[in-house]
């Protein structure tokens, strides 16, 4: 219902969903975006059903943010391949949670996670490639000035792409309610700018679905309770992740100054990405342990 209202809001209003969109994306800083992340190190407790000890979280806590700091380390000297390492990193992380819900690990469920991650990833550019430039241009500062954005060669090399992507979905045979979402999913990027899309897609599809997955490892939920009992699983998850989303947040201000060739006159979007960025290496690695020990099928 989100992403309808949010196409229906930007077909009514298109200058003021361009000015709101960065901000909307901003918003996933407290709203779902972070604190889905800032739940990790209670994950592995949950999922093994047993308590994490405090010798295991500072393990943890230390692993976590090594991790992070070298993925900074390497964005400050190579800031134009770890974005693109960034963007793929996140397909593959955004595309195999949505095919966790559709299919355990097997061939069906690693072409549904590139299907979806590629689409996710390759529409913005396929339909607003300037814009979506510019995003890029934001992590990377003065990368590529040369490129034109507005060459016709690249809308259509991502309007093959996603074509393909499509295609590829089309093979791993999903449900109905796959194609349904896919083609939401088409028209919210098609008509709204890239960080709206994209800012929509990662609080109410991506960070809401982890946190119903959460719920169901936290509190032995299946698809077969009531909403009642999910509701109140999700709001303890989101109290549990408010010491550390806060915490990581501290950390946003600081990120101009560690990556190199960031203007001063940076808007908070450039930084925030990197902070994203640095932080999805870690947690996708963890999401990945879970499917392999802990499969979770909504359906």
């Amino acid at each position: 219902m989100l992403a309808l209202s949010t196409i229906g809001f930007s077909l009514l209003f298109p200058h003021v969903s361009v000015a709101a969109a960065p901000w909307i994306f901003l918003s996933s800083a407290l709203l779902l975006g972070v604190p889905h992340g800032a739940c990790d190190p209670w994950i592995p407790g949950w999922v093994l059903n047993r308590p994490s000890r405090l010798l295991f979280l500072i393990t943890f806590f230390i692993a976590y943010l090594a991790l992070s700091g070298l993925y900074l380390i390497l964005w400050r000297t190579f800031p134009f391949p770890s974005t693109i390492f960034f963007l793929l990193l996140t397909a593959w992380h955004w595309g195999s949670a949505d095919a966790s819900l559709e299919f355990h690990p097997g061939i069906r469920w690693l072409l549904f996670s590139i299907s979806r991650g590629s689409l996710v990833m390759l529409a913005p550019f396929a339909f607003h490639f300037p814009e979506a430039w510019q995003v890029v241009q934001l992590m990377a500062p003065g990368t590529l000035d040369w490129l034109r954005p507005d060459s016709h060669n690249h809308h259509l090399f991502f309007l093959i792409a996603v074509f393909l992507s499509l295609l590829l979905q089309a093979f791993s045979r999903p449900y109905r309610g796959a194609w349904i979402e896919t083609l939401v999913l088409l028209l919210l990027f098609y008509f709204t700018p890239p960080l709206l899309s994209v800012g929509i897609y990662f609080i109410a599809f991506h960070a809401w679905r982890h946190l119903l997955r959460l719920g169901s490892l936290r509190d032995q939920l299946s698809s077969a309770d009531l909403s009642t009992p999910w509701i109140k699983a999700v709001s303890k998850l989101l109290l549990l992740s408010c010491p550390l989303t806060l915490a990581t947040l501290i950390f946003l201000p600081w990120i101009p100054s560690l990556v190199r060739a960031m203007p001063a006159n940076q808007n908070w979007v450039g930084p925030y990405l990197i902070l994203l960025a640095v932080l999805t290496l870690p947690h996708a690695i963890l999401v990945g342990w879970i499917d392999k020990k802990s499969p979770f099928i909504s359906s």
